[in-house]
């Protein structure tokens, strides 16, 4: 059966006409959101029925992957995480801190199957790996939905948390574009309150079709005071880093050339700027232009403030940093900037970092 014939037969209208139906009942909101023809139970159940066939639906393509380094001869288990199969040859996508260190590798699906897995590629900039289980035969694998997911769609968190087994926690998605966490150098994350612990990691973060929109990455750190909050690595970033790794073993990274202030030093050195009239909002000012590169041959000149890098806007160095990991090598850039009172474009080609 395809993945296509595997979705819940209640679809997203449904589901969201049931659920709207709940809620007016729930808190007599009729007026603003009609009623469907179902009660409330009915409507709950439907719901529920939808959550169930998204959830059984990930429990074939959601693994346990478990890393193992040799020692004394011997190979010994060094982490348990998860990771899910995204393509039918056996692609298995996980994060890069999960595989760390390790030399030998193995999936473990919800039937009890194992299956040795081969490392095709990481990414630690934005903790990702691709692994390929052996063997020739096909394996049933979860579509990525690279559309970010509107904040207070429902979404379900699947993995091995705590080396307990397939376990499917619920939530919705709480924002989008979340960085500034120092979990990795790429950061900009989904965050949902789907209950994620130890072992999610590299697990899915299911809609309610069965789709993946993002890969689990970590829990807030509780040292900030912000426990239960979670992040996913959006699934178009994923599909980005998987197709780079199949087709180049690695992913390539693009490069501008310049050198820009911290920030704790880009308030004072925008002060000048502002009097002259500058008003936007990004802080990702040039401290320095590096010869022979793409911003040297744009003549982009120390002082300028950059704006943005192709159709990314930039706020801060987070914003810089994502745009360059985002856009591809040896394609042309625009690069629209901030220089004596004026704002205009330059273009150039970057190269691989």
């Amino acid at each position: 059966m395809s993945h296509s014939q595997r979705r819940p037969q209640i679809g997203t209208l449904g589901l969201a006409s049931a659920a709207a139906g709940l809620i007016a009942a729930a808190f007599g909101l009729g007026q603003r959101y009609p009623q469907t023809d179902l009660d409330p139970r009915q409507a709950a159940a439907q719901v529920s029925q939808a959550l169930q066939t998204a959830s059984a639906d990930a429990a074939r393509s959601v693994v346990q992957v478990e890393s193992f380094r040799r020692s004394r001869g011997r190979l010994r288990k060094i982490l348990d995480g998860s990771g899910v199969v995204i393509d039918s040859s056996g692609l298995v996508v996980t994060n890069h801190h999960v595989i760390t260190g390790a030399t030998a590798f193995r999936v473990v699906f919800t039937s009890g199957e194992r299956c040795d897995a081969e490392l095709l590629g990481s990414d630690e900039s934005t903790d990702l790996a691709v692994l390929k289980i052996a063997g020739e035969r096909e394996f049933s694998p979860m579509a990525l939905r690279t559309e970010l997911p509107p904040v207070g769609e429902l979404v379900l968190a699947v993995g091995n948390p705590l080396s307990l087994g397939h376990t499917v926690t619920l939530g919705v998605v709480n924002g989008h574009g979340r960085n500034n966490l120092d979990i990795a150098e790429y950061e900009n994350y989904i965050q949902t309150d789907a209950a994620i612990n130890p072992g999610n990691s590299g697990g899915p973060l299911v809609d309610v079709e069965g789709r993946a929109v993002g890969i689990t990455v970590a829990v807030g750190l509780a040292s900030n005071g912000d426990e239960g909050l979670a992040f996913a690595i959006p699934a178009s970033i994923v599909r980005k880093v998987v197709d780079e790794i199949a087709a180049h073993g690695r992913v390539r990274r693009a490069y501008l050339g310049v050198g820009t202030f911290s920030r704790w030093e880009v308030g004072r050195s925008l002060r000048a700027d502002r009097e002259a009239g500058y008003t936007g909002r990004s802080v990702v000012k040039v401290r320095s232009v590096y010869p022979d590169t793409p911003a040297d041959s744009a003549k982009i000149k120390e002082g300028d403030i950059l704006l943005a890098v192709g159709s990314r806007e930039l706020t801060d160095s987070q914003s810089f940093t994502n745009s360059l990991i985002e856009a591809s090598p040896e394609e042309p850039t625009t690069v629209r900037l901030w220089r004596d009172g004026r704002v205009f474009n330059v273009s150039t080609v970057l190269t691989e970092r």
